[in-house]
């Protein structure tokens, strides 16, 4: 070994450039590395790295805390010290102990003193940064999985990213998030006017908790400009940019319509857009589609293709190839805008069968159509001319947004508050909006004035 490796941290004047005081936090001796294991450092030792860079820094910044406080806020006497006070700190990746300056009024008369842990410097002892990444791990994973992984990142267990503080601070951001959601957008926020815009509505179930009940419904929302929906191959589409909407809340879809139109001003909306929208048939989604009909030119409704077309999967599966010939008949009716022609050969076709299960489905499908049978159109037509006919990609961020967290493991049972709360972060993220405005929420929720 010829030489080693040492890690410094050097304070220095400005002025002069004067090393006025210097610290070493590690020696590494330099060798030949015999495995990729031994190339760098490994994870471990680059968080204690961390650690001891941040505890150099911090304490430099402690000395600096109130130093210009000179005055007591009671009565205006002179402060003087009164000894320091040891207060945690809480980094994204590291876990310190702050020395903080305590003071006194020396006015016999008054004699206030200065609070002066962290908390009461700054409003928290936990970093905004690490704040956001337990917010992130509650909203994407169950809570103790959402520990587990913020131990793997830290190599070593942390109480302060336990399972109950994650989940109690995703879900103060989350109430937050659906607070802020309720507020009209700025002009700033809100994209230009558009001509068009498109509104996905659908649906998705979620376990809970209540006894004698199955679950509960969450209503969401994607709204988007034409233009934002381009193609990834020849068989798949992606939406660029979109906002979306969720509630899980029992309130007769008020803060539902609430959140669609806010979204829907983001995208450009104004009383000379067309609104494209599509849903699944529930009377909640038309309900929250027509509130926006105040707002806009006019609402184009439509059944979509891809709930349709699951429907009549459904009743093909148990038929024999020449009735299921005669049900493929009539979904190229109603492919082609013949819808009463498709509903009338699907009443034909329930008189022929003779099995009773057969004969209910068929009757669902006809009933289904009958009901929605305003919102039917040409959509062959509509494809020909590269117009939305489906809600296909809304129904795959159903699955990202609502199942893929709260249906992930089949015993996770939930309060309609509880998913509530944490569907407002992950709709964030989807609509790719998290990254640029977390801190409007984060902030608040751990007492900080943003």
């Amino acid at each position: 070994m010829e030489f080693e490796l040492r890690i410094v941290v050097e304070k220095v004047a400005i002025s002069t450039q004067e090393v006025v005081e210097c610290n070493m936090l590690k020696v590494y001796d330099i060798e030949a590395p015999q495995s990729i294991l031994e190339l760098g450092l490994r994870h471990t030792e680059q968080i204690s790295l961390l650690s001891k860079v941040q505890n150099s820094v911090l304490a430099e910044q402690c000395k600096l805390i109130r130093k210009d406080h000179k005055t007591c806020p009671n009565c205006g006497g002179k402060l003087g010290r009164n000894g320091t006070t040891k207060s945690k700190f809480h980094a994204v990746f590291s876990d310190h102990q702050l020395t903080i300056q305590k003071h006194r009024c020396q006015n016999p008369d008054c004699r206030w003193q200065q609070s002066s842990t962290t908390n009461a410097v700054f409003g928290t002892n936990i970093h905004p940064d690490l704040a956001k990444l337990q917010c992130e791990q509650g909203a994407n994973f169950s809570y103790r999985q959402a520990q587990e992984n913020l131990e793997k990142i830290n190599t070593c267990h942390r109480p302060i990213n336990n399972h109950t503080q994650i989940s109690r601070l995703t879900s103060q951001v989350g109430e937050m998030l659906s607070k802020q959601n309720l507020i009209t957008p700025e002009p700033e926020e809100c994209a230009e006017a558009s001509k068009e815009i498109i509104l996905q509505v659908d649906g998705g179930h979620i376990p809970i908790k209540e006894k004698q009940k199955r679950s509960f419904e969450a209503l969401f929302a994607v709204t988007y400009r034409p233009e934002n929906l381009q193609p990834v191959d020849e068989n798949h589409r992606q939406i660029v940019d979109k906002s979306c909407a969720i509630s899980a809340q029992e309130d007769n879809l008020e803060m539902m319509k609430t959140y669609v139109l806010n979204t829907a001003l983001k995208q450009g909306l104004n009383t000379k857009t067309l609104v494209t929208a599509l849903a699944d048939g529930a009377k909640n989604c038309w309900s929250v589609i027509q509130a926006l009909k105040p707002h806009c030119r006019d609402i184009e409704a439509i059944l979509d293709w891809f709930h349709i077309g699951k429907k009549f999967q459904n009743v093909l599966n148990g038929l024999d190839a020449t009735n299921q010939e005669s049900l493929e008949n009539a979904k190229w009716k109603l492919w082609h805008g013949q819808a009463t022609e498709a509903i009338e050969k699907l009443e034909t076709l329930r008189r022929q069968i003779t099995d009773e299960k057969q004969k209910n489905k068929l009757k669902g499908l006809k009933d289904y159509l009958l009901r929605n049978q305003e919102y039917l159109i040409n959509y062959e037509q509509r494809k020909q001319s590269n117009q939305t006919f489906t809600s296909q990609v809304a129904e795959s961020h159903i699955d990202t947004v609502i199942n893929a967290r709260h249906k992930r493991d089949g015993k996770m049972q939930w309060s309609r508050v509880g998913a509530h709360n944490v569907l407002q972060i992950r709709a964030a993220m989807i609509s790719q909006q998290w990254q640029h405005h977390w801190q409007r929420t984060v902030l608040p929720a751990l007492g900080i004035v943003a």
